[in-house]
């Protein structure tokens, strides 16, 4: 009855760790393509300042840096 339950350490590892990667990425791909689409999404709205450096979010169409006030086109 319990026949196909019955295998060789060496079985046992053929099987297991294919199952191990399939499983590994089916999480690792999903998760990096959700960071990947979160990175590209907060790139538009994420600006550097030309002049100094600053780094700040768009919250006006001028995108005027809130650290020297220059304008960012």
């Amino acid at each position: 009855m319990m026949d196909w339950f019955v295998c060789s350490p060496s079985e046992f590892f053929m099987y297991f760790a294919p199952a191990v990667f399939v499983l590994l990425m089916c999480v690792v791909v999903p998760v990096q393509l959700a960071a990947k689409i979160r990175r590209m999404r907060l790139e538009r709205v994420r600006i550097t300042c030309r002049i100094c450096g600053y780094r700040f979010l768009r919250t006006d169409p001028e995108a005027t840096c809130p650290h020297c006030e220059a304008r960012n086109r």
